[in-house]
């Protein structure tokens, strides 16, 4: 089963999907935004996969409940004030409404990046100041993604061949998706990486942490002892970049 069911902990329903694989050998859970994933192996069964989930309802529980608060906390509605980061730093939204009437399929959104004064200065007509605020933001979302997307790319056209040069690790290509809860990945079989377009909101160096993970994922497929050896031999700092990221990496969620 792949659809989204429910399943309550207390006084929440948490939303959960389970996938079947073949090659699982245990039964592994995970949150990707606020939905959890359970994984497992074919031969064990719906009802044991429950029973394993509330096993761990304390876990699950509490990890939940932190993701809604800062999913509410960390979500953008674009106003003017608001925080942004890029490359680590924080940057404050200006937003600036234009008087100039167009029809609304072909509304332009221009959004400026002012680095001096740290102000990411947003320009839209007034016809979105008309809609909905769910449908406002909707449109500003998709103006800032395709941002982030060009920049990331931009700083990953050069950092990636950097570092496979450094590591002597060939890759075949990089692509650069919308991702919210994972920096990046990684098919070591075909040596192709993916990586989340939020990157750019992150300081440099722990950029540089997440290319080297997962150049060193096409040698070693997994996290072993092996595999984190060869990621500090390049970059000895990494724990300190890791535990960074488990600390601050919530702010690409928006």
């Amino acid at each position: 089963m792949n659809e989204v069911q429910y399943i309550q902990i207390n006084d929440i329903n948490i939303p959960i999907v389970i996938r079947s694989y073949k090659t699982s050998r245990h039964l592994k859970m995970y949150f990707k935004a606020d939905i959890l994933y359970i994984s497992k192996p074919k031969y064990i069964s719906i009802k044991k996969t429950l029973e394993f989930v509330k096993e761990n309802e304390e876990y699950v529980y509490n990890r939940y409940k932190k993701i809604i608060s800062s999913n509410d906390k960390k979500t953008k509605e674009w106003t003017t004030g608001e925080n942004f980061y890029l490359n680590g730093e924080e940057y404050i939204i200006n937003i600036n409404v234009t008087n100039s009437s167009k029809e609304l399929k072909r509304v332009k959104i221009e959004i400026n990046i002012d680095n001096d004064n740290k102000v990411i200065n947003i320009v839209y007509p007034k016809e979105l100041d008309e809609l909905s605020s769910k449908e406002r933001k909707a449109y500003l979302d998709k103006g800032m993604k395709k941002l982030l997307k060009y920049n990331t790319e931009i700083l990953l056209e050069k950092r990636v061949p950097y570092w496979s040069k450094i590591t002597n690790i060939p890759y075949k290509e990089f692509k650069v998706n919308d991702a919210t809860s994972k920096f990046g990945s990684c098919i070591p079989r075909t040596r192709i990486m993916h990586f989340s377009s939020r990157l750019i909101m992150l300081p440099e160096n722990v950029i540089d942490g997440i290319i080297v993970h997962e150049l060193c994922h096409i040698i070693y497929p997994n996290h072993s002892k092996d595999f984190y050896k060869l990621v500090r031999k390049y970059m000895p700092n990494y724990d300190e970049i890791n535990k960074w990221l488990k600390k601050n990496g919530g702010i690409i969620m928006f």
